[in-house]
């Protein structure tokens, strides 16, 4: 097996078009990002790393992407793909901060990655990604159904990203808020949920690659909260992806939050993969 490393987000799509086709669940957080920087719609960078694994007769094991300051992502990959990947990245003195992605390839990467470094792991998000069976939207919940967020709300979709940042992933690099929801206000993945003439609940989706949508983030004010509202929007937020052509739509959410868990399970969402964020020491 080798890993082979890609400059451009294109040349990466080229050379992993069937890997993600093959596992378009583990690999969407990749492949989102990757088609909006080969499409000129999110800037690139010259420190972006995008990285597959192959076995000896080319074929495509597993993907991987590093965009400073962020962590590693990896897809599902066998665990002897996983610290091919490891060494590789070690041998090119690559500074990692962390790594996410799937349970299945974290561990053996961490593991490889420690014998390698020295640099240990330590787990600070237990992850699980759901897939959605058939959509069933909330009833009762007050207000009307979202609408996709105009022009004039993007400095409160901004707010809101960075809030939802700082309560449900503080330990993830800041990011520019108000350019992240003007491009996403832009593209349509933005909606919003009114009640009393007011906006009360975010949920943003991403456009499709191959075929998956992806929701997230999710956010509901803290003096809003326990009407549905949250529910409700997401379940806006999935029909408007499959309305868009999203054969499946996904999400994250955190194991130590059950009631985010439930609430999506309860519109339609099932299990799919477990997953996991790990800081280096």
């Amino acid at each position: 097996m080798r890993a082979t490393f890609h400059q451009t987000a294109k040349r990466f799509l080229g050379a992993a078009e069937g890997f993600l086709l093959s596992d378009p669940l583990s690999t969407n957080v990749v492949a989102v990002l990757a088609g909006r920087i080969a499409a000129e719609a999110q800037p690139r960078s010259d420190d972006y790393l995008w990285a597959t694994v192959e076995d000896d007769d080319g074929r495509v094991l597993g993907v991987a992407m590093h965009t400073p300051p962020h962590g590693l992502f990896v897809s599902r990959m066998p665990a002897g793909a996983a610290a091919v990947l490891a060494g590789a990245l070690a041998d090119a003195g690559r500074a990692l901060p962390g790594v996410n992605g799937a349970v299945s390839a974290i561990a053996p990467f961490a593991g490889a990655w420690a014998a390698l470094t020295g640099q240990a792991s330590t787990v600070v998000t237990a992850m699980r990604m759901y897939q959605l069976g058939e959509l069933a939207r909330p009833s009762g919940v007050p207000g009307r159904p979202a609408v996709a967020a105009a022009p004039a709300d993007v400095a409160l979709a901004a707010s809101w990203f960075g809030a939802f940042h700082d309560e449900a992933q503080p330990r993830a690099p800041v990011e520019d808020w108000r350019a992240l929801a003007e491009r996403r206000v832009a593209a349509g993945e933005v909606h919003l949920w009114h009640d009393g003439g007011a906006p009360v609940a975010v949920a943003a989706v991403s456009a499709p690659a191959a075929g998956v949508a992806r929701v997230g983030p999710v956010y509901t004010p803290a003096g809003q909260r326990r009407r549905g509202y949250g529910a409700a929007v997401t379940a806006e937020a999935t029909a408007a992806a499959l309305t868009g052509g999203a054969e499946h739509v996904t999400l994250y959410t955190d194991l130590a939050n059950p009631t985010s868990n439930s609430i999506y399970q309860a519109i339609g969402y099932r299990p799919d993969h477990d997953a996991e964020e790990r800081t280096f020491q």
